[in-house]
């Protein structure tokens, strides 16, 4: 992404209406005191659904799971994937800097255990952000604002919302929190946009390469088995981790095949 498409996205109301409506939602929750309501509402979702199927959604806000996606980007944007670098760092900073600032107790350490649905671990402190919350809506972000998408941004929106609730229906984290992540998350990205235009030894092949090489890790460290808090996931992690490297070989199978197209129009020598 240039420097002059990152000016133009700062000035684009979709770069602001999603951290404008965090804020909303949160300053209602509190004012509201809808906070613990909220969470035990959605905390019910899971025994009436599937728990394994909320423990693969909030996958896709762990990190891991989060760099194997963005392996697709690899020799296809590179201007996305060397912005994804400052990206998770600025947004690893957020949620890291928040929980050890304010170290808000999580749902199991307030409520009584027989009123909570937990799936997973039951973590007890340094709740607010969502870590995951934070990172999924950082991936919207990098979707919505760096593939320019118009009505289709609701989907990567509504993924990221759906991945924040995922932290209250497996217990571990309250709406407010969700809030925090997806307003953290969505400006960090575009930070992490601004960053990376400014910085453009990024796009340099040494780099990317890097870059590549690090995200393909990830992937097979799903692949093999990454230890996870949701053994319920593994097979959902497993699935993106076989995507994304697919993905990713299919680019060296297209160049392959251009090359071959190029030979073919050579005329032989004579």
């Amino acid at each position: 992404m240039t420097a002059t498409a990152v000016d133009r996205s700062w000035r684009s109301p979709r770069v602001w209406l999603v951290p404008a409506l965090a804020l909303l939602v949160g300053a209602a929750l509190i004012a509201t005191g809808a906070n613990e309501p909220a969470f035990l509402w959605f905390n019910r979702l899971g025994p009436q659904t599937s728990d394994a199927f909320w423990a693969s959604l909030t996958m896709v806000g762990d990190g891991t799971v989060a760099l194997a996606l963005c392996l697709i980007l690899a020799r296809r944007r590179p201007d996305l994937l060397w912005a994804v670098v400052p990206g998770a760092l600025l947004s690893t900073a957020w949620s890291r800097a928040c929980k050890l600032l304010l170290n808000i107790p999580r749902p199991p350490s307030v409520l009584a255990a027989d009123a909570i649905h937990i799936v997973g671990p039951a973590h007890h402190f340094h709740s607010f952000p969502s870590g995951h919350a934070t990172t999924a809506f950082a991936l919207a972000a990098l979707c919505v604002l760096g593939f320019r998408l118009k009505a289709w941004s609701v989907v990567p929106v509504a993924l990221a919302a759906l991945v924040g609730i995922s932290r209250s229906v497996v217990g571990v984290h309250w709406p407010l929190d969700v809030v925090g992540g997806a307003f953290g998350g969505w400006l960090a990205a575009v930070l992490g946009f601004s960053v990376a235009a400014r910085l453009s030894f990024g796009l340099r092949p040494g780099v990317q390469w890097v870059i590549a090489v690090a995200f393909a890790g990830c992937a097979v460290a799903l692949i093999a088995g990454y230890p996870s808090e949701y053994p319920q996931a593994l097979w959902f992690q497993r699935v993106v981790g076989v995507v994304c490297l697919t993905a990713f070989a299919a680019t060296f199978v297209r160049d392959a095949a251009a090359a071959r197209e190029r030979d073919d129009r050579i005329p032989p020598p004579e």
